[in-house]
């Protein structure tokens, strides 16, 4: 085995650990810190939601191009590259969606009390759960017809193009009208992504404005924890748009191009992996003051009858 392949496998397993230790760290506390304070914000489903997707998509991305580097051979099957490319394409979509709807209901929330989308906000919040679910349902739905054109791993001598090869699995007719409504999610999420983060950057912007001004008359503001928790969304979601233009230019060039390398694979399988693995410690970052109770509860001396 080439060096090189074991520590492209060692990469994707540590990206994947790190992320998953991350996610499940968050998470922990997160339903730890709920459940001791009877409270729960609006946002709880829509974090927990990106939680659970996060870990998905490291588990069934990162794991199978690991394994098929330090192994480097068919291990799945015609079967098990099916289930497993569902799997991928559903927490995918899930994970734009989750993320575009972060960003909305953020903007919702800081915007000014005379601005239009302030007045959604009651409608907003009790439809919070309704939308994470319906998430999950049309994932599923979109990409049901995905796991028709999946096979293993495609053999050296295979004359077939215009597929897409994973390297462990090949997509066959990838496209085909399977991508149509994939395509119309995605383009329609990142542009509310791309809507919401420069709305808030608006926001931020404003709000640095005032911040100067009473500087100037010599008082002391304090930001608030909406300000604070929209910085961190938007650089969350400036990352999500970055690594998925990167991901998506280096899989067009991948099926378009007939001799390109399988360096293009590893480079969209690692960029696609950095937002679920960084993600949760920038939100970690964002609740400090829930994993500061979290923690304060742990070291409490228990208490005897």
């Amino acid at each position: 085995m080439p060096p090189s392949n074991m520590v492209l496998g060692m990469i994707f397993f540590s990206q994947v650990g790190v992320g998953v230790l991350g996610n499940s760290f968050f998470l922990g506390c997160y339903v730890f810190a709920s459940f001791s304070s009877h409270r729960s914000r609006p946002v709880d489903p829509i974090l927990i939601q990106l939680t659970v997707t996060n870990a998905i998509v490291l588990f069934f991305q990162g794991c199978p191009l690991g394994v098929f580097y330090v192994r480097k051979g068919s291990f799945l099957g015609n079967g098990g590259c099916k289930v497993v490319f569902y799997l991928q394409r559903v927490s995918r979509g899930l994970s734009i969606c989750t993320t575009a709807l972060l960003g909305a209901f953020q903007a919702v929330t800081v915007s000014p009390s005379h601005s239009g989308l302030a007045k959604l906000r009651a409608r907003v919040v009790k439809l919070i759960r309704p939308l994470c679910l319906l998430c999950w349902v049309a994932n599923m739905a979109i990409e049901i017809n995905v796991p028709i054109y999946m096979t293993g791993q495609r053999s050296s001598n295979s004359s077939h193009t215009g597929g897409f090869d994973i390297l462990y699995c090949y997509w066959e007719q990838v496209l085909k009208e399977t991508i149509v409504l994939p395509s119309l999610r995605d383009i329609l999420c990142v542009g509310g992504m791309v809507w919401a983060s420069g709305y808030l950057v608006c926001i931020l912007c404003s709000h640095h404005q005032r911040v100067r001004h009473l500087h100037s008359m010599s008082l002391s503001p304090r930001t608030s924890p909406e300000i604070e928790a929209t910085h961190t969304i938007v650089l969350l979601v400036g990352i999500f748009i970055c690594a998925y233009c990167i991901s998506c230019g280096c899989t067009l060039y991948k099926v378009y191009v007939t001799h390109s390398g399988n360096w293009l694979v590893v480079v969209a399988t690692f960029t696609s992996l950095c937002f679920p693995a960084i993600s949760p410690f920038l939100l970690i970052h964002r609740d400090r003051q829930i994993f500061k109770s979290c923690r304060a509860s742990w070291q409490r001396p228990p208490v005897h009858s």
